[in-house]
């Protein structure tokens, strides 16, 4: 079996919290980025997804704003953020020991049925849903791994996973929240 090895950072977020949310893949509206945590307002003890999104104000947009991020049943609050984009931030804390195995890499531990929801968000894409089925089922990769990789097999059973983890700076959204400042008005 061939597997492609990633040679550059892949967004774990991405990977293994968008899919959860529910969204179809190939919808016409993405992300812009992902994170698991944001500079000053959550860390990973908060349990958090953040997805930001260019704000738009087409129907298309609307739409899908209403019935996938603001009707989710994971959606906790939205900000607006400094350069015009959305916050859409997601609650992961009924999912604590899933998060906790994603934060410390160890993605084949994740529960069979959260690894079931990510395997089919990837399903009808061949690249992606090979590389994702061997972060999640390490064991069946350990030998095509090895082989890439040129180390031994035993190697590779003894780190079991076969994905990187997290990294945590990558991971953080750094944009600050848009102020809304109100003028007063003195009535005197």
């Amino acid at each position: 079996m061939k597997i492609e090895v990633q040679s550059s950072y892949i967004q774990k977020s991405r990977i293994f919290f968008y899919p959860l949310l529910g969204i179809r893949r190939g919808s016409s509206v993405t992300p812009v980025s992902t994170h698991m945590t944001w500079e000053d307002v959550f860390t990973v003890q908060d349990y958090r997804f953040i997805a930001v999104y260019h704000l738009r104000d087409d129907q298309s947009f609307k739409q899908f704003e209403e019935k996938h991020l603001l009707g989710n049943r994971l959606f906790d609050a939205f900000y607006e953020l400094e350069n015009g984009d959305g916050a859409y931030v997601f609650d992961f804390r009924d999912e604590i020991k899933n998060y906790k195995c994603i934060v410390n890499g160890k993605y084949s531990r994740l529960e069979p049925e959260y690894k079931a929801r990510i395997t089919n968000f990837f399903k009808n894409h061949h690249r992606h849903h090979n590389s994702i089925s061997s972060y999640l089922y390490p064991e069946k990769f350990h030998e095509a791994y090895a082989e890439e990789l040129l180390v031994s097999v035993k190697l590779m059973k003894e780190v079991v996973e076969t994905c990187s983890l997290p990294d945590l700076k990558q991971e953080n959204l750094e944009i600050k929240k848009k102020v809304v400042t109100f003028a007063t008005v003195n009535h005197s």
